[in-house]
């Protein structure tokens, strides 16, 4: 293929399919960190109720 079949963006076009890209790495970064939120949620429920017992009992004494 010659470089002349390399297809040609327009500076608009560039900056849509950049956008784009950044929107599609930004929604797939948003979705592992939902992930990672969630498989540690359970763990991190039981701490803070511990956490909440204990500061209670203490008042409570």
């Amino acid at each position: 293929m010659s470089r002349d079949a390399v297809p040609r963006f327009t500076p608009e076009q560039r900056g849509v399919l950049e956008a784009g890209l950044v929107q599609i790495v930004a929604e797939r970064e948003a979705r592992e960190w939902v992930a990672a939120i969630n498989a540690v949620l359970p763990t991190l429920a039981v701490a803070v109720t511990a956490a909440v017992e204990r500061e209670t009992r203490g008042r409570e004494a």
